[in-house]
């Protein structure tokens, strides 16, 4: 096939049947330029488009009035919403502006039912376990449909668009043909179904547009660069090599026109299983990545090629891995009537006349002109706003024009949104009509600075209208909370925990988990009178533990640095015959190289060789207490997967001087980026001193992935030191960046060296089927917990801070201390921790002599 076969043709449209199919390559070349429709490309349903005027259709037509219409739709400002993302993001909660929600889609809807009258069909808004406050959702063609409601339980959450584009053809009940929009998608003029299907025979139409120059060079340069601003440049590149790869080593790629697009849902399946590898790349991502390609335009693409070959869908079309692909025949479902599968590939002469694209800005009389523009060409059939605004005047800007553009009310809108919004549309049309006047009733004589002046003033006063405006519609929902539903749950929770009632059903797994801790044998330890031992730590961690734990049943691991002996009189308060205590020596679990070591970073990168260790446990710290009843979900989130209790990001002013400040963070966190990509990597992320929950099972492919670099840097750390690795960055980041994902192991997710090494071998005895993981929010930490406060060699500031802590304490589980200059401390500055810590947990626990 020849490059750029998809748009041959001078004189019709080119569908992918080969007797329509024109060669001309000059007509290629020159469909570049940006010229007007005339005798060189003829649409042949041109009149049937232009001359449709909202009536009733033709009776071929009557199909086309229940097909599904898809919209998907997010309120990127939403609490719950920032909450969820942030887990998965790095820890950043803030606002991002491209989930900005103006109420687009109201006017989308607007637009839709006012210039498609004949649509009768359902209306699927796809939306994160969200409703848009103005919707009536009790009219009977509206359907609120959830992620989870289609999209595979293991791809949740998603923030990529590609990917719940991927599955849109899952909705319960979605027609074999269904329409998507966006919603920033609007309907400018009457819409005529010829403008989606070809007339005799019902195919989709796609609309692309200039052939994209695509330099590899250039593209590797935004990646390098992490430049999110031409992220898609590197997703079209991408884009390309897959089609090239696919089907056709000539395929250039052309503008793909945002539009509305025609899906076929029955050709959905068999795409997916034909590009099931890179559709592993794609959903193993929570966000959109410049190594990912465009799903929509392989889709397209795919519907172009495939379709071509005669066994259709057994085997497909195309010179590439497609020509090879042995597909299976498509399932027959009671609604459908399709005989054939083609498109037809419509010219960018065509393409250009119907279809707008638009931005707004933070320029006002830009933003203006192309309000202005649209409003009045009614040639253009759709366009699109992006929004690149940042601004509240560019808001409101955009406000008005959207309500002076789609005055009339939709029959899909609350009764008291529509109110207040007819309220203030008549003081609209009366500046408009002043400002028409000023600008072109008046005598040419007259002072141009008095006119800008006036223009001015009623710009102003428009502005500060439609803030009102924005703040009383805004005033007749509840006043948004600062907390989520999620971080309310989850503390009310831990307040409302009744220890005395059995632990549920689902939980009762938890009861034989495993505790890790480390005892590092400390030689300042020997002056135990004034020193708070590991020891003496460890003693009201563990009678935290069996105090306030009282469903565990599993076994405590203490591993040590030094061999118990009598002589060394090691733990001798300990009683190590007690059913739950096992006590470990380092070198049992360590490889000879790492033998006699004293540095906890080379022991925690080995804890899964503890024997008997349960597939989940929880590494502690002896300065980590329970200090209340504390339910296995203060480990685990309610999907039963771990929680790491991270600090919010590193700003970027810190992240500057981490390389000196703090180099084994810095470095470990480096070499993350190295595996899993400069793009994937979200941010740089301290965790609390809080028990980590891990799972077992991950430590190997951990090792494996990073041995080289550990034994580099730790075979000489036998102490810790500035050359360290930190295994629990390594291993949690390890689970958030590369296994948490629905292809783990045989795909580990990322864009670095990582694609470059073999996938794990995993424990085949495990019974993880999926290895996620939570991150508890900062206002979650905050209520439930009391982490790393300070203790000093100061008495009475101890005193206060101690005192002040005893009166803030209420429902919180638990608390981890940071022991200042513990060198210094003194007998009386023991007595006073311990004093403390009687509070919580005076008597003896099972586990003492």
């Amino acid at each position: 096939m020849e490059k750029d076969s998809l748009y041959k043709g001078k004189k019709t449209f080119i569908t992918n049947n080969k007797e329509n199919q024109i060669d001309n390559k000059k007509n290629s070349k020159e469909s570049s330029r940006d010229s007007s429709l005339n005798e060189k490309i003829h649409d042949p349903d041109w009149d049937i488009i232009r001359s449709y005027k909202g009536g009733e259709l033709e009776p071929e037509w009557e199909w086309a009035k229940t097909i599904s219409i898809v919209y998907t739709w997010v309120n990127g400002n939403d609490i719950d919403f920032l909450d969820e993302k942030s887990k998965y993001n790095g820890g950043y909660r803030s606002f991002n502006s491209r989930d900005r929600s103006a109420d687009e889609l109201r006017y989308s809807i607007r637009s839709l039912e006012k210039y498609m009258p004949w649509h009768k069909g359902t209306i699927y808004i796809v939306t994160n376990n969200q409703i848009p406050k103005w919707l009536d959702t009790s009219n009977p063609r509206i359907k609120i449909i959830y992620h989870q409601h289609f999209i595979p339980e293991f791809y949740l959450p998603t923030y990529d668009s590609n990917v719940i584009e991927l599955f849109l053809d899952k909705i319960p009940n979605i027609t074999e043909y269904y329409l998507y929009f966006n919603d920033d998608i609007f309907l400018n003029n009457y819409i005529h179904p010829s403008f989606f299907f070809t007339s005799k025979t019902f195919y989709p139409k796609v609309y692309r547009s200039r052939v994209l120059t695509l330099k590899k060079d250039v593209v590797d340069k935004v990646i390098e660069e992490n430049d999110t601003r031409k992220m898609f440049l590197a997703s079209k590149y991408f884009t390309r090599e897959i089609l090239r790869e696919y089907f056709d080593p000539n395929f250039e790629y052309r503008y793909l026109l945002h539009t509305v697009y025609v899906i076929y849902r029955d050709l959905m399946e068999p795409f997916r299983q034909l590009f099931k590898d890179e559709i592993q790349l794609i959903c193993s991502d929570k966000f959109r990545s410049p190594f990912e390609p465009h799903t929509l335009y392989l889709y397209q693409t795919y519907l172009y090629y495939a379709t071509q070959h005669e066994k259709f869908p057994v085997k497909l079309g195309g010179q590439g891995k497609a020509s090879t692909f042995i597909g299976h025949p498509l399932p027959k479902k009671i609604d459908s009537t399709v005989k054939k599968y083609s498109c037809e590939m419509v010219p960018e002469e065509i393409s250009k006349q119907y279809i707008k694209f638009g931005s707004i800005t933070n320029n006002y009389n830009i933003n203006l002109l192309k309000f202005n523009r649209f409003r009045n060409d009614k040639n253009i059939l759709v366009y699109n706003f992006n929004d690149e605004y940042s601004t509240d005047i560019s808001l409101y800007q955009f406000t008005e024009y959207m309500i002076s553009r789609y005055p009339i009310p939709s029959s899909f809108e609350k009764k008291d949104y529509i109110d207040l919004e007819l309220a203030i549309q008549p003081l609209f049309e009366q500046i408009n009509k002043l400002s028409d006047t000023i600008e072109n009733k008046l005598p040419n004589n007259y002072n141009k600075k008095e006119n800008k002046k006036m223009n001015e003033f009623l710009k102003k006063y428009q502005l500060i209208m439609v803030k009102n405006y924005i703040n009383n519609k805004d005033s007749l929902s509840p006043i948004p909370s600062q907390v989520s539903e999620k971080e309310y749950e989850e503390i009310d929770f831990h307040y409302y925990y009744d220890p005395n009632l059995r632990l549920e059903e689902e939980w009762e797994w938890a009861k034989h988990i495993s505790f890790v801790y480390y005892l590092e044998k400390r030689s300042k330890d020997k002056n135990k009178e004034n020193r708070i031992t590991e020891e003496d730590k460890l003693k009201y961690s563990l009678r935290s533990i069996q105090k306030y734990l009282p469903w565990f049943k599993g076994t405590i691991y203490i591993i040590t640095q030094k061999q118990a002996t009598e002589r060394n009189n090691y733990f001798s308060w300990l009683n190590q015959n007690a059913r739950q205590i096992k006590v470990v020596y380092q070198n049992d679990i360590l490889p000879e190289a790492f033998q006699n070591t004293k540095n906890r970073h080379v022991v925690e990168m080995y804890l899964d060789r503890l024997p008997g260790l349960s597939e989940k446990f929880i590494y502690m710290k002896s300065n980590q207490y329970f200090i209340n009843y504390t339910h296995p979900r203060y480990f685990f989130n309610i999907n039963q997967y771990p929680k790491f209790i991270f600090k919010p990001p590193v700003s970027e002013e810190r992240v500057g001087l981490l390389s000196e400040k703090d180099q084994p963070f810095y470095q470990t966190h480096e070499l993350i980026k190295k595996y899993f990509g400069n793009s994937f990597f979200r941010s740089y992320r301290y965790l609390y001193n809080a028990p980590i929950s891990l799972y077992r099972d991950i430590f190997p492919p951990v090792r494996e992935l990073f041995e080289e670099e550990f034994y580099h840097r730790m075979i000489e750390s036998r102490i810790p030191s500035t050359k360290d690795l930190l295994p629990m960055y390594l291993i949690t980041n390890y689970i958030i960046y590369g296994a948490s994902q629905p292809f783990y192991p045989s795909y580990v997710a990322g864009y670095g060296e990582i694609r470059k090494v073999k996938p794990p071998f995993l424990n085949p005895d495990r019974s993880v089927v999926f290895y996620g993981y939570d991150i508890p929010s900062r206002t979650v930490n905050r209520n439930i917990a009391v982490l790393e406060h300070p203790f000093s060699t100061e008495m009475e500031w101890n005193e206060m801070k101690l005192e002040e802590l005893s009166k803030s304490i209420d429902y919180e589980v638990m608390i981890s201390f940071v022991f200042i200059k513990p060198s210094k401390y003194t007998s009386k500055i023991k007595q006073q921790f311990m004093h403390f810590m009687d509070n919580y947990c005076k008597e003896k626990s099972i586990f003492e002599l």
